[in-house]
């Protein structure tokens, strides 16, 4: 690997919670490499953007703040370490890529080897974990044959649960090339046969048809964003699963989606991240 593909540079700096509107107008132009922390209570945010050492030396210029060189094996290395085994429900347990579930602990029914290298979602995060645990539920409730759509797939972890849980059809999107490569290598280690993947941008995909169960998990700021979209992907009586919520933004993403006529059934917080489960009218 060459020195310029092994390493990109971080950009960041604090700034008061209260103005994370004004700096997200700022660095607008960072586009996805932007990465905003914030927790809910604190006064203050963390700002992050990765790229190339000249970019982020600009962003240093012009709004102070610091800069670090980061090795991607690096981190790519500790995203692959070993991870304990995860009993998420019943039903779906996770393990490394190559690992095996310890005979010694209650063996869920489906067992999902996720090698997440780059790719958000291997089932630690309090955003992908929920998602699983309210799928799960829903799961148990629909008739053999179903179908779901499963926005920033990440990994590909939900929608591989969606069809070790019984699902017939599970369409599958990322913006990420890299994300849906990985997944791609997560589908043929689980042997699922019943996921297509593709590389699509939420905000300008357009549903094409509709589905018992749509789950995202993305940003806030997108979900709100593509919420008329979103809607529109769900069939009569339909569950909608959002996730990636700080609980700061909880009230707002509710409110956007209840405009749309959808009705909440269920919240599940740990954490500053909540989710929640939606349902769309029967007509």
């Amino acid at each position: 690997m060459a020195a310029s593909m092994r390493f990109v540079h971080r950009w960041f700096r604090r700034a008061p919670a209260v103005r994370e509107e004004e700096w997200r107008d700022r660095l607008a132009g960072a586009g996805p490499n932007l990465v905003v922390h914030g927790h809910p209570g604190r006064p203050t945010i963390r700002l992050e953007v990765y790229g190339p050492g000249p970019m982020v030396r600009r962003l240093q210029r012009e709004h102070g703040g610091s800069v670090e060189r980061l090795d991607v094996l690096a981190l790519a290395a500790r995203a692959n370490a070993p991870r304990r085994p995860l009993r998420l429900t019943p039903k779906i347990g996770i393990v490394d890529a190559h690992g095996h579930w310890p005979a010694a602990r209650p063996r869920p029914r489906h067992v999902l080897r996720i090698a997440g290298a780059m790719a958000f979602g291997t089932g630690e995060h309090a955003t992908t974990a929920n998602c699983l645990r309210l799928l799960a539920a829903e799961a148990h409730r629909l008739a053999p044959g179903w179908t779901a759509l499963d926005i920033g797939t990440g990994s590909g972890i939900l929608a591989m649960a969606a069809e070790k849980l019984g699902g017939k059809r599970i369409d599958a999107f990322d913006d990420d090339p890299r994300a849906v490569a990985a997944a791609r290598a997560n589908l043929r280690r689980n042997r699922c046969q019943h996921v297509t993947l593709a590389t699509r941008n939420l905000l300008r995909w357009r549903p094409s048809r509709r589905y018992p169960v749509v789950l995202a998990n993305v940003f806030s700021e997108l979900l709100r964003a593509a919420a008329p979209r979103l809607t529109a992907a769900l069939g009569p009586g339909a569950c909608l699963i959002l996730s990636g919520i700080l609980r700061s933004q909880e009230a707002e993403v509710l409110a956007t989606f209840e405009a749309g006529g959808l009705t909440l059934e269920k919240t599940a917080r740990r954490g500053p991240w909540v989710s929640l489960q939606l349902r769309a009218p029967q007509s």
